[in-house]
């Protein structure tokens, strides 16, 4: 199996502000903005395919 790559992402220091106080709270569960970020693509990729 290959090694995953990646890719950064830039984002307004307010929307990471937000993503950092979710995170924080503990509230759904995420332990990192990369985690967060990548479930919300994924969230938004089914969303769009639905469509």
């Amino acid at each position: 199996m290959c090694p995953k790559k990646y890719v950064n992402v830039k984002i307004p220091i307010e929307l990471a502000n937000e993503v950092d106080k979710i995170i924080e709270k503990k509230l759904l569960g995420y332990r990192s903005r990369a985690e967060f970020v990548a479930e919300s693509i994924r969230a938004k990729l089914a969303e769009i395919k639905r469509q």
